[in-house]
């Protein structure tokens, strides 16, 4: 038979020395360095992107639509629009087709570069809407409104500086998220 390895320890209840009973916590946190909490990345940039790959698709079809519309002399006269404003409104719609689809793109890749390419065919998309706004071709509606044709150019710069600005929140969500996932890639 093998000896007892408790023998030469009393019990707790005969131990003439005090006990705690419990455990002991440091005061403070318990905690020596920076805490890092491991998570997957977030989805946002993901879903953005393929939001803005949808609306550059559908800004295709618009456009292609509007150029086989343009192509009739009837309907740019009703319309009063010339030839300078067609072609201001292709190469605009081109850059925000070319714009959303391949930064969004870039973003479902967690790019942080497509966030900045989309900011900036938000930037030049609102340069084109005021040219065009400044161009000549709201006096077809100021004279459907039976508005002074400055005013509606300045009603529509100013409906366009709000949605592009909401459009440029919405972009830049993935930049706002903490746990965003982007590389450090740059478009510049």
């Amino acid at each position: 038979m093998q000896p007892d390895p408790w023998g030469d320890v009393e019990p707790e209840h005969k131990s003439t020395e005090p006990s705690l009973e419990g455990t002991v916590s440091l005061a403070g946190n318990n905690f020596n360095g920076q805490i890092i909490m491991l998570q997957p990345p977030s989805s946002s940039s993901k879903v953005i992107g393929i939001l803005l790959i949808i609306w550059g698709s559908i800004n295709a079809i618009f456009l292609l639509l509007g150029i086989l519309g343009w192509t009739s002399q009837e309907i740019r006269e009703e319309q009063g629009i010339s030839s300078l404003e067609i072609i201001l409104n292709i190469v605009s719609g081109l850059i925000a087709i070319l714009t959303s689809i391949i930064g969004g793109i870039w973003m479902t890749n967690y790019q942080r570069r497509g966030i900045h390419l989309v900011l900036v065919g938000i930037f030049i998309g609102f340069i084109f809407s005021v040219i065009l706004s400044m161009s000549g071709s709201t006096s077809a509606a100021a004279q459907d409104a039976g508005l002074n044709e400055d005013a509606v150019s300045i009603l529509m710069i100013g409906v366009s500086v709000v949605c592009n600005a909401v459009c440029g929140l919405i972009v830049a969500i993935p930049l706002m998220v903490g746990n965003n996932g982007l590389d450090d890639s740059k478009l510049f």
